[in-house]
């Protein structure tokens, strides 16, 4: 083993300064999250299970790979996929292409695929009221017979104030924001999608909570962190 009392003590400020890139978002190599989804009953509908399997970090920040798993209520499996994030002087900045499902990139995979994206951003410091940036994707088939497209926007992302909440994983104090989402899909019958969603998330955690919402502002789904390794 390593001693690490000969590690320059730059070094090491210079690893502690990466990972707290963002306050809310202290990642490094083998950090995981597990999440529990539930339908608007309370009854558990599946599990997420989150870790960072690659880390690269920087002067300014990080890029890392989180490989997700989707199980459903009885522990099998459903999907898994890649999500790459990165931070940069502060700003946490998620890939929009993980708002387009795993299994619908999948379907169609026989086409060249053209992405356009505004990727989404959390800044280091929040404060009641404040707005954030709007997030899209757009993906095309590129070749097909017929138009096949997926977008999605996030739109009126808004800081609403500070709560404490309590899941399995123990007692955090979170920002509370709120968003509103809208998905259109041209697969031979078109459709066009909206709800709401409001996430709480904390310092050095990440999402603690999410609940999402019809059009009519009828809660549908929610998810709560169960764990968590960092």
């Amino acid at each position: 083993m390593k001693n690490l009392s000969l590690i320059p003590a730059f070094f090491i400020l210079s690893l502690y300064t990466q990972a707290q890139c963002n306050d809310f978002y202290g990642i490094k190599e083998g950090s995981s999250w597990t999440y529990e989804n539930f339908n608007a009953k309370g009854k558990s509908v599946g599990k997420n299970e989150q870790k960072v399997t690659a880390y690269n970090g920087s002067s300014n920040g990080y890029t890392a790979t989180i490989h997700t798993v989707m199980y459903n209520d009885k522990g099998k499996k459903l999907t898994e996929a890649d999500l790459d994030v990165r931070c940069e002087g502060g700003t946490f900045i998620m890939d929009m292409r993980k708002f387009i499902p795993h299994e619908q990139q999948k379907a169609f995979e026989s086409y060249e695929l053209k992405f356009e994206a505004e990727n989404l951003e959390l800044p280091s410091r929040l404060s009641p009221g404040q707005t954030l940036k709007n997030g899209s994707v757009t993906m095309t088939a590129i070749g097909s017979p017929m138009p096949m497209k997926i977008s999605v926007h996030i739109t009126d992302r808004k800081v609403e104030g500070k709560e404490t909440i309590t899941t399995p994983a123990g007692t955090f104090e979170c920002w509370k924001i709120s968003s509103k989402s809208n998905t259109q899909m041209q697969m031979g019958i078109n459709m066009n999608l909206n709800f709401s969603s409001v996430e709480w998330i904390s310092e050095k955690t990440g999402m603690v909570k999410s609940e999402s919402y019809d059009k009519n502002g009828n809660l549908t789904s929610y998810t709560v962190l169960v764990s968590r390794q960092n």
